[in-house]
């Protein structure tokens, strides 16, 4: 996560991994800050609408329901897969 503006929900976020309009994500970070949403609304760095994004390091915005904070991570949902977060902040993912 890069950044985040609170007037329009937006999130600008650095992917990894190929990321396509409503694919499931889970965005996490320090002190249990962790939530499931959808990819919506997502635009590449020059303001494009798009479906899919390809491309490994490249901008993209989303819109996010709620805030989050640059450094925060965000991963794709898997089914049968959950996160046991501890009191540090860290977590483990384990199948359900």
């Amino acid at each position: 996560m890069i950044s985040y503006d609170d007037a329009t929900q937006t999130a600008t976020i650095r992917q990894r991994n190929v990321i396509n309009e409503g694919d499931q994500v889970e965005f996490y970070g320090p002190g249990f800050r962790h939530f499931e949403t959808y990819i919506e609304d997502l635009h590449d760095a020059k303001g494009n609408k798009i479906d899919r994004a390809p491309n490994p390091m490249e901008l993209l915005t989303i819109k996010v329901p709620q805030p989050v904070q640059a450094g925060d991570m965000v991963r794709a949902l898997k089914e049968g897969l959950i996160n046991l977060y501890k009191e540090d902040g860290t977590s483990v993912t384990v199948r359900a």
